[in-house]
C-alpha cells in the first residue's frame, strides 16, 4: 500500500539513517517503503533542511590546499582550513546571517566539523566561545553532542539599549550538549568604567572567567571595520551598538578588525578600550584559539589578526585566503 507524504514524515529519520549510514540506495529504500525514488529524494532533502542530517566532507580541495600550506607557513599556524567559496561554483551566495557582518555559510560547516573532531578525536571537553553570526550558525549546524562538553562565552552580548543579541549561540548549544554552557550576561559596552569594575568583581563573574581558563580551545569570529557590513557603516544606522565617543576613538586608532572585543590595526597592533567587554587577550594567546571568518570583505581584517600572532588556527574560504596572501 502506498504511503502518503504526510504518513512518510514519521519515517524521515529512519530513511535518512538507511541512506547515509547504512549506504542503502534510494532505489532500494523506495522498494522497502513501496514508494518512488522521487519521494525518497524529497524526504532526504527535508531531513537535511530540518537539521536531522549534518553532512561534512573531510580533507582539502585543489587550490585550497595550496592556500592552506602558504598561510600556515607565513603566519606560523598549527591549524588551517580553507574551504571552497560557494560563488566560485554556483550562483549561491548564502551566508551565516542576513546582516551583522556575515561569513560564507561553508566556513560555518567547516567550523562545526572541526569542533566535532576536537570532541571525538582529541577528547576536548571545554571550549571558549564567542558571540557572533558565524558561531551562532555553527551552534545550529552541530548535531547532538552525547558527551559532557561545556562552552564558555566571556564576551559581552547585551547591546547598549540592553536588548538581547540574537547571535549568542549558547542557547542552541545548551540544548545539544550534555555539558554546561556559561555566559557573563554582560553588555558589550558599559556606561562607565566604574560600573564595569563593579560587575567584574562579582563572585559569579570571577567563577565564569575561571571556567574559561580550563578550556583547551577558544573559537572566535573576526569582524571587519571596513566595507558595507562593517562596524563603521552599521553604527550610522544602529547607534546602540557602540558608544559614539569610543567608536570615534576606535576609528582614530585605525582599527580594521575586531574579535571578541579586541581590536587590531593593519599591522596587527592590538588595541583595547576599557569600557568594552572583551575576551582576555592573554588567554587568547595562551590557549589554542581558532578564528573562523571568510569572504573578501573580511580578508584585510583576518590578515591583521594573523599579523598579531595571537591565533593557533584559522578556518576561512578560498576567496579570503587569496586576498590574505596577496595583500
Amino acid at each position: 500500500m502506498n504511503k502518503s507524504e504526510k504518513n512518510l514524515k514519521q519515517y524521515t529519520n529512519r530513511i535518512a539513517w538507511m541512506y547515509w549510514k547504512q549506504k542503502i540506495s534510494q532505489k532500494d529504500i523506495a522498494k522497502k517503503f513501496n514508494i518512488n525514488t522521487v519521494q525518497v529524494h524529497r524526504i532526504l532533502n527535508d531531513a537535511e533542511n530540518r537539521g536531522s542530517v549534518k553532512v561534512f566532507v573531510e580533507g582539502s580541495f585543489d587550490i585550497c590546499r595550496q592556500y592552506e600550506e602558504s598561510i600556515k607557513k607565513k603566519y606560523d599556524l598549527k591549524h588551517i582550513e580553507v574551504v571552497p567559496t560557494e560563488s566560485t561554483y554556483s550562483s549561491s551566495t548564502e551566508t551565516t546571517a542576513n546582516t551583522l557582518d556575515p561569513d560564507p555559510l561553508s566556513i560555518a560547516y567547516a567550523g562545526a566539523n572541526t569542533i566535532l573532531n576536537k570532541i571525538n578525536i582529541e577528547k576536548c571537553r571545554n571550549f571558549g566561545w564567542s558571540t557572533g553570526s558565524t558561531n551562532a550558525k555553527i551552534a545550529h549546524i552541530l548535531p547532538e553532542i552525547k558527551e559532557q562538553v561545556s562552552f564558555v562565552d566571556t564576551t559581552g552580548s547585551l547591546r547598549s539599549d540592553l536588548s538581547f543579541n540574537p547571535l549568542l549561540g549558547l542557547n542552541t548549544l545548551s540544548r545539544k550538549t550534555k555539558g554546561r554552557c556559561y555566559h557573563l550576561g554582560a553588555p558589550y559596552i558599559f556606561p562607565s568604567l566604574n560600573e564595569k569594575n563593579k560587575f567584574f568583581n562579582l563572585k559569579f563573574v570571577k567563577d565564569i572567567l575561571k571556567k574559561e581558563e580550563e578550556c583547551e580551545y577558544i573559537i572566535l569570529g573576526i569582524g571587519s571595520m571596513k566595507g558595507s557590513t562593517s562596524l563603521y557603516n552599521r553604527v550610522k544606522n544602529h547607534p546602540y551598538l557602540v558608544d559614539k565617543k569610543i567608536f570615534n576613538q576606535i576609528k582614530k586608532d585605525g582599527a580594521i578588525a575586531e574579535s571578541s572585543g579586541n581590536f587590531f590595526d593593519v599591522k596587527g597592533k592590538h588595541f583595547v578600550y576599557d569600557e568594552i567587554v572583551r575576551k582576555d587577550f592573554k588567554l587568547i594567546k595562551k590557549k589554542k584559539t581558532i578564528a573562523i571568518a571568510g569572504g573578501i570583505q573580511k580578508a584585510s581584517a583576518i590578515r591583521s589578526t594573523l599579523l598579531n600572532g595571537c591565533l593557533h588556527g584559522l578556518i576561512t574560504d578560498e576567496e579570503a585566503a587569496k586576498h590574505i596572501l596577496n595583500d
